[in-house]
């Protein structure tokens, strides 16, 4: 469990230097890199004392929670507008009939089907 731990804070100091690199470099913003420099060494430091370690630990895996949370929502919405919605449009616009049979004239949707099964309807089902 400490051996996790330590791999989790290593990785949170490296997410930050790399931050305040982009900071620095692409941005040309030395003061903000140097912020982010500072909560990168704090977080290091902090490792030393494990109630502080497991209490960074903890605290990243609730904010990881969270942004899972919230990029599953996005994903799945982007997926559904981008792919979906448009797959259903063209299905409307040019299919003849429902293929889900909603509209019937009978108080029921099923279809009775008389079909004696071979030996090759049980080949290859898949």
């Amino acid at each position: 469990m400490k051996e996790d731990n330590s791999k989790v804070i290593l990785v949170i100091v490296a997410g930050f230097l790399i931050i305040s690199a982009f900071f620095e470099f692409k941005l040309e913003n030395q003061k903000t890199a140097d912020y982010i420099r500072y909560v990168a060494l704090a977080i290091g430091a902090a490792s030393f004392l494990p109630p502080l370690e497991r209490l960074i630990v903890w605290i990243w895996g609730k904010i990881a929670m969270v942004l899972g949370w919230i990029n599953t929502k996005i994903i799945l919405s982007l997926v559904f507008f981008i792919f979906l919605t448009p797959f259903g449009i063209l299905s409307r616009i040019f299919s003849k009939g429902s293929n889900l049979k909603l509209k019937h004239d009978s108080d029921t949707t099923f279809v009775e089907r008389n079909h004696t099964y071979t030996k090759k309807d049980l080949e290859n089902i898949w």
